[in-house]
């Protein structure tokens, strides 16, 4: 089945049988004219599978100090800091991995791939088979979803404590990592190995980056008046406290990342809330 949708961001949910494994589905598409050359930012996020399609051209991703030139195939590993990219057009077609997802999906030590990108092709053999049928113009849901399921057929023993511990992370009311830990059962040193192989970073960093991205995504067209409000219902103290973190997440000030960021930021982040059911 083929898409007829040209819109320059989609975002589709994918089927109920997935649920707490992938984020859904998106693709971005850039007409550009020639000689010119766009860039954005991405949000720290979870682990993303993305593919270049329909005529690709090249782009990048700069994290932290690193500059990656993205595989037509690519994993990238989850973030703790901004993806700033650079690109001269294409599409780009990808898929979020929860924590769940990648224990299942791929298992091992998800923080070696942290703030790094590295070819689809590391992961998986048959990178090469899902690529072709995306470029061929196979609908991004459909050809996601059979590679979900075949990866899946050989199923690894899901961690029921990965569902628990990925809720609380994202629970506002969750602000300690000792919390965390009196939940699970677990010690200290036993709840970082377990974040650390399946969602990438220590506890402390993962409740901070939740935080961060919460208060982000609320504040950045909010008013000053509005803005003190929203900080505190998303667990900030002060708004300095805030700033802080907009320098370790962000690489740079609120200000200078509003002036920084493109439209295609914006507009990803208006989509995922209207699919998905949240900006960020």
């Amino acid at each position: 089945m083929a898409d007829s949708d040209d819109a320059p961001v989609t975002f589709w949910r994918a089927s109920e049988r997935f649920a707490g494994l992938v984020t859904g589905f998106h693709r971005f598409r850039l007409g550009l004219p020639v000689g010119s050359v766009f860039r954005d930012v991405f949000f720290p996020s979870l682990a993303t599978i993305r593919f270049g399609i329909e005529g690709p051209q090249p782009w990048s991703m700069r994290l932290g100090a690193r500059k990656f030139d993205m595989p037509l195939a690519s994993f990238t590993g989850p973030t703790s800091v901004a993806g700033w990219i650079e690109a001269t057009g294409g599409t780009v077609v990808g898929i979020g991995i929860h924590a769940q997802g990648w224990a299942r999906l791929f298992g091992g030590d998800l923080s070696v791939y942290a703030n790094r990108v590295v070819p689809l092709a590391n992961l998986d053999g048959s990178a090469q088979r899902l690529l072709e049928a995306l470029d061929g113009g196979e609908h991004p849901p459909i050809a996601f979803e059979r590679w979900l399921d075949r990866r899946l057929a050989t199923d690894r023993a899901p961690d029921p404590l990965l569902e628990r511990l990925e809720a609380m992370i994202a629970d506002v009311a969750v602000m300690r990592i000792e919390t965390l830990a009196e939940e699970l059962q677990l010690t200290s040193r036993q709840l970082s190995v377990l974040t650390r192989q399946n969602f990438g970073f220590t506890p402390k960093l993962l409740l901070r980056r939740r935080r961060f991205l919460r208060a982000l995504s609320a504040t950045l067209d909010a008013s000053p008046e509005e803005s003190g409000a929203l900080l505190a219902a998303a667990g900030y103290w002060d708004r300095s406290h805030f700033l802080r973190d907009a320098h370790l997440f962000l690489g740079c000030s609120i200000r200078e990342f509003r002036q920084r960021r493109g439209p295609l930021n914006a507009l990803v982040m208006r989509t995922r809330a209207d699919v998905l059911g949240a900006a960020v």
